[in-house]
């Protein structure tokens, strides 16, 4: 297992969280939403999201802000996907290096990792800490390099099909693709694999013996 690292997507890969953004976001914009389904706006950041519903850019502002924070407000462990803490304690009493990338603003980010009680410092690359986000390769390559990662014996885990081919045009190739819900419209043709449980990952796994 030498030099192996873990990258997560957060949202939808860490929190089952994609139902309870829409859901945030139709309560702030009940007009604009309307009809507009949940599994469009996978992957998107909340800016792209905000430009796609319609939400004029001088209002974007301060519409993101009350996103943000009314989702923040609603979010619990209970959103946290089964065997995520398990595997993340795992790889901290390993001391295997990991981190997460995520198209949302950092402290969106936060919110969502705060609930797994992490021991060691987070590494993550948010939406706003690029100057390109997902599909562009720019935030694996950067968290890539913040691991000092191996490109050939690092695990991505994602949700949807613009992270999964961020991650590929940055030149990583175990990519595994981790449905829910609602990512059915996802096609994961560029994924080494679609797993079902996170103990499918057969180098993951191969950690608990």
């Amino acid at each position: 297992m030498d030099k192996l690292t873990v990258i997560f997507d957060i949202d939808g890969v860490i929190v089952d969280s994609e139902q309870l953004h829409f859901d945030v976001l139709r309560t702030v914009a009940t007009e604009q939403t309307q009809h507009i389904a949940a599994q469009q706006l996978i992957g998107l950041s909340l800016e792209e999201t905000l430009s796609y519903i319609g939400i004029p850019p001088e209002q974007q502002p301060s519409v993101s802000a009350q996103v943000i924070e009314t989702y923040k407000a609603k979010l619990a462990k209970k959103y946290l996907r089964p065997g995520v803490t398990n595997l993340i304690n795992l790889l901290e009493q390993r001391h295997i290096p990991f981190g997460f990338v995520s198209t949302a603003p950092r402290d969106v980010c936060l919110a969502n990792i705060n609930l797994l009680g992490l021991l060691t410092p987070i590494k993550l690359i948010a939406g706003n800490d690029v100057k390109y986000t997902k599909p562009h390769p720019e935030p694996y390559l950067t968290m890539m390099t913040q691991l000092k990662a191996n490109i050939n014996n690092t695990i991505v885990i994602e949700d949807t099909d613009l992270g999964i081919s961020s991650a590929y045009d940055a030149g990583l190739r175990k990519i595994y693709a981790w449905p829910h819900q609602l990512s059915t419209g996802q096609n994961y043709h560029q994924a080494t694999a679609i797993i079902n449980h996170l103990d499918e990952i057969v180098d993951l796994a191969k950690l608990k013996n």
